[in-house]
């Protein structure tokens, strides 16, 4: 059962990626969702992670960040994956990982993450209404 969402931060939250421009509709659904947490995930560097931190962290609704360079491992490497689930103390099969780049959601899969590639908003939406997580 699905408990927790990993969710990309450059191209999922802040859109376009690589821009500071948040994706507030999707901001605005994640209180609402029927998950204990919702984790971001990102490859960065300690600066652009202080930004996204400060950007994105406190925002209603978001657990976390976790972020590559302090979990020591980039995604897709299967060891960003178990590094990630040890610090929130997750299994797989309790997350679902979105990201917008095909290799790093087949790296969340390799992982045994339930991991979708996120298009839009619609398309994402539609996916959590189906899972009954919206």
């Amino acid at each position: 059962m699905v408990t927790t969402l990993l969710l990309d931060v450059d191209g999922v939250l802040l859109v376009p990626a690589g821009s500071l421009d948040p994706n507030e509709e999707l901001l605005a659904v994640l209180p609402r969702l029927a998950v204990d947490g919702v984790w971001l995930v990102t490859n960065q560097n300690p600066r652009r992670a202080a930004v996204i931190r400060e950007l994105l962290g406190g925002r209603p609704g978001i657990s976390g960040v976790l972020v590559s360079y302090e979990i020591g491992s980039l995604k897709p490497e299967r060891a960003f994956f178990e590094r990630a689930l040890a610090e929130i103390g997750r299994t797989p099969q309790e997350c679902l990982f979105v990201d917008d780049k095909p290799v790093y959601v087949a790296g969340g899969t390799a992982a045994g993450i339930d991991s979708v590639l996120f298009r839009d908003n619609a398309q994402l939406f539609d996916l959590l209404r189906a899972r009954g997580l919206l």
